[in-house]
């Protein structure tokens, strides 16, 4: 008996450490290959840009400087320009910024480039490619623990098949915020014994909480609708630790929060008034939007739309059915349970954000990027029922990432009432690829080096997948 016990012991050691060295692999391939591209100034980067630009130059939340480089993501208060997001990712930036200023990098100016700004670059570098490439990692090994054979092919074919992937390589809020709300999570995530039920489990630790409310509130933060997983955590603590749970989950919150209520009041007036109230940008002929119940034209978008889920992103489809499938058939496995009612409750809450809101019909994205923050949650159902549909998911994960892949090196937007498989085939064939900092100092040459440099990569992550763990 000892000697079985050992040799499981054994066994799960060697699987943990191949899962690390797996994850480690995997998001280092990710920087490899991402690292080198430089997005453009678009009207999101610009408003997120100029402000950590303003907070790292002037110390102010005015942006009405930059008003020559700002595009139609921007608002006005009592006369002045404000930046229309939510502060946690350009808060973030500024740091960056200010870093490469104190290396001799220029000032975000009129003068700024709208294609190959290194400073943008870096930005976004720091603040959406890295936070990527650890989420990547971390759903993979999030996934090791329940499905090990499968989870590599999951996570990769759910964030290298969805709208996620050309946001890393553009300064929006999404990967970091999908960061933060999915961090929060793995960081509350205690293993459930298989008889325990919901009310007798192991409650989760103190720090756990305090540290799992931290994160929530800096994604709350960064993009306010992660209150959506905020909401879906707020259960997973109940059900684990009842009501002290709750308290010390809201205390580790506060800071976060705090700090976005005190931007509110230095750029709005109030602590309670959100950049969306003052957006001034026109869209459709109309400054006016907002949330909505949902209707049928945002469901039809959101699902058959010219880029709805259907086509810019059937994985997420596949993915949420077998969610949905894994909680029918593990009526006694609870961990695996949780993992799946998670995936379902933040993805529904999510479509249901999407198909509300006014703009949804008018984003330019090839798919509905208010649903990134769900979608990391989507890995582990995938990879506990990839064995049985893998002959659906394989070519929808390949569809999927043959559009996102042409969405990351050529021009992430469309025009809203164009079809993106048409829009991509057009910029391809006008041959509109995104410079790259090796194209940048190299030339031609630099092609040669950055594929060197993917192969090199991509040969170790094959090698660490292959590796059998030991005992």
């Amino acid at each position: 008996m000892d000697r079985d016990r050992a040799q499981s012991q054994l066994g799960r050691r060697s699987q943990a450490i191949r899962s690390a060295r797996i994850g480690w692999a995997l998001c280092c391939t990710a920087l490899v290959l991402l690292t080198p591209i430089v997005g453009p100034r678009t009207a999101q980067p610009a408003s997120r840009y100029a402000l950590a630009a303003a907070i790292a130059d002037d110390g102010s939340v005015d942006v009405g400087r930059f008003a020559s480089v700002l595009g139609v993501d921007h608002a006005i208060f009592e006369g002045r320009w404000r930046s229309d997001k939510g502060p946690g990712q350009p808060v973030l930036a500024a740091g960056a910024y200010k870093l490469a200023r104190v290396f001799g990098a220029g000032p975000l100016d009129a003068s700024s480039p709208v294609r190959g700004d290194l400073m943008l670059w870096w930005l976004t570098f720091v603040t959406a490619l890295v936070p990527f490439a650890v989420l990547l990692m971390l759903t993979y090994r999030r996934a090791a623990r329940a499905a090990p054979a499968t989870a590599l092919v999951a996570a990769v074919s759910v964030l290298a098949g969805s709208i996620i992937l050309p946001h890393a390589v553009n300064l929006y809020a999404h990967t970091l915020s999908a960061l933060l709300g999915f961090g929060a999570y793995i960081i509350l995530d205690v293993p459930v014994r298989a008889m325990e039920s919901p009310t007798t489990a192991t409650p989760i630790a103190w720090p756990r909480l305090v540290a799992s409310g931290i994160f929530v509130g800096a994604a709350i933060a960064t993009e306010y609708h992660l209150a959506i997983v905020a909401v879906a955590l707020t259960v997973v603590v109940f059900r684990r630790s009842r009501f002290r749970g709750l308290v010390l989950f809201a205390v580790g919150s506060l800071a976060p929060l705090a700090g976005l209520a005190i931007y509110q009041w230095r750029a709005f007036g109030a602590f309670w008034r959100t950049p969306f109230a003052y957006y001034a940008g026109e869209i459709a002929g109309t400054t006016e939007g907002g949330y909505s119940l949902p209707t049928l034209r945002g469901i039809e978008w959101l699902t058959i739309g010219n880029r709805g889920l259907l086509i810019s992103g059937p994985i997420l489809v596949i993915a949420v059915g077998c969610a949905v499938w894994q909680l029918r058939t593990r009526a006694n496995d609870l961990q695996h349970r949780a993992d799946c009612a998670l995936g379902v409750s933040v993805m529904v809450g999510y479509a249901l954000l999407v198909a509300g809101w006014s703009g949804s019909v008018f984003l330019e994205e090839p798919g509905p990027r208010y649903l990134i923050p769900a979608i990391p949650f989507l890995v582990v159902p995938l990879a506990l029922s990839w064995n049985a549909i893998r002959r659906i998911a394989r070519p929808a994960a390949v569809w999927g990432a043959i559009l996102m892949i042409a969405a990351t090196v050529t021009v992430n937007l469309v025009p809203h009432d164009e079809s993106i498989v048409a829009g991509y085939v057009r910029y391809i064939q006008q041959a509109k690829f995104r410079p790259t900092i090796w194209s940048m100092a190299f030339g031609g040459v630099g092609i040669w080096l950055y594929v060197a440099s993917a192969l090199l990569a991509l040969r170790w992550l094959w090698q660490s997948a292959k590796t059998k763990p030991h005992g």
